[in-house]
């Protein structure tokens, strides 16, 4: 208890609390992230108000990826210019404000951040987030009998399953990670069974995107664990453990084999087969993804403005017959298809900048491998999601790429 009583002092005598507690609720409930905003910004202005003008130059570069989006936000204000409905613009704007906050934040700014403790909090959160998503799962399956109360969009109460998949998966990275550079059996132990729960609750909560990911994750974790294990023959038998346990969690979890058979035989097919009234995941994205084509190649320089894009979007799916897509009014489901379309080719352009620079920092970096890890995992999010439309990925995406090109580890607490 004194340990934990020191660590807390600690924490309150140097920061950044808001930081840490960003982390902390970013996998746990996206209705909290505009406190923790607040949090990082306020305790700044108490504990260090004045500007760092030498770590400012240093910030102004081309290769910072905040700078990029800055200016990816930047483009929503001049997207204004060719806005109709301005109701819309005007929430989008403001839902989004973190993209230009956060930047600015940090450019200003340098944040000492000790980071097993930032990954810690994270990690922490992701299983409170499981407890007590399970804890509502269990309520409602007691109401209910069936067992899909405890499985897919039912597990997750506080955010859509996709985006709550990506952060377990981001949870899953850090465990691998921690289990990699371990130094004691016990500390390697806990890390790879912590990792294998969350990669359980990736694979039950059915979000394909986060099932995807946490395959490649899986597959690098296991190459960069292979050299830990005492033997070839331990590898074997924790690979063919951990193969039984996720097939057995599949073929208990109601419809799981058939959601991921379907997504490739839907993919597979002519779009002219489909049905055209019907709402299924795979197929409504791609029916989107041609309306977004179209539109983007119509409209490619400036975009239809920040505004209309998912009034263009919902006239064009119901001119090709869309009728399911259009009726839910659904988005693009990629965020760059998103961006263009509402921005232009700048918009989208930006967009990408601000996660590709991350790897261009060539500067000794004992982080590195962590960042892109991070970077790459939100990358590929953003392929079948349109993350950056909801608040849920908005505030998360706007911290994450602003925050970690640009804090200084330390090395207490």
């Amino acid at each position: 208890m004194s340990k934990i009583q020191e660590v807390i002092k600690q924490l309150f005598a140097e920061g950044p609390i808001g930081i840490y507690f960003m982390a902390f609720l970013i996998p746990l409930n996206p209705k909290l992230l505009g406190i923790a905003t607040v949090i990082i910004i306020v305790e700044q202005l108490i504990r260090s108000p004045k500007i760092d003008k030498g770590y400012l130059k240093t910030q102004l570069s081309w290769r910072n990826p905040g700078i990029w989006l800055l200016f990816f936000y930047l483009m929503h204000v001049v997207g204004l210019i060719n806005t109709v409905n301005m109701g819309f613009a005007n929430m989008d704007l403001g839902m989004k404000a973190t993209m230009g906050i956060f930047p600015v934040f940090f450019l200003f700014y340098k944040t000492v951040v000790n980071w097993n403790f930032f990954v810690k909090s994270f990690i922490t959160g992701a299983f409170i987030s499981i407890a007590l998503n399970l804890l509502f799962s269990i309520e409602y399956y007691t109401e209910i009998g069936h067992f899909y109360a405890l499985t897919g969009e039912y597990l997750s109460h506080f955010m859509h399953r996709g985006y709550w998949a990506v952060y377990m998966v981001l949870a899953y990275f850090f465990l691998l990670k921690l289990a990699i550079s371990s130094r004691t059996r016990k500390s390697f132990t806990w890390n790879l069974i912590g990792a294998s729960v969350m990669l359980i609750f990736v694979i039950i909560s059915g979000a394909k995107i986060g099932i995807i990911m946490a395959f490649f994750v899986s597959a690098w974790g296991l190459f960069k664990l292979s050299n830990r294990f005492a033997s070839k023959k331990i590898l074997l038998l924790f690979i063919l453990g951990l193969v039984v346990v996720i097939s057995a969690v599949v073929y208990v979890t109601p419809g799981m084999d058939k959601r991921m058979s379907s997504m490739v035989t839907v993919l597979n097919k002519p779009i002219e087969s489909y049905d055209k009234e019907e709402v299924e995941s795979t197929s409504a994205r791609v029916m989107v993804w041609d309306s977004s084509k179209e539109l983007i190649r119509e409209n490619f320089w400036f975009g239809v403005g920040t505004g209309d894009v998912k009034d263009e979007l919902t006239q064009r799916n119901i001119e090709k017959g869309y009728s399911g897509v259009a009726e839910k009014r659904l988005n693009c489901h990629n965020q760059f298809l998103n961006s263009h379309i509402a921005l232009g080719v700048f918009g989208s352009l930006f967009l990408f900048l601000s996660l590709a620079m991350n790897f261009l920092k060539l500067r000794p970096d004992t982080l590195r491998s962590w960042r892109l890890g991070i970077i790459t995992i939100l990358f590929i999010a953003l392929l079948p999601e349109s993350m950056m439309e909801t608040q849920a990925g908005i505030i998360p995406y706007a911290f994450l790429i602003s925050f970690l090109p640009s804090f200084q580890p330390k090395e207490s607490l």
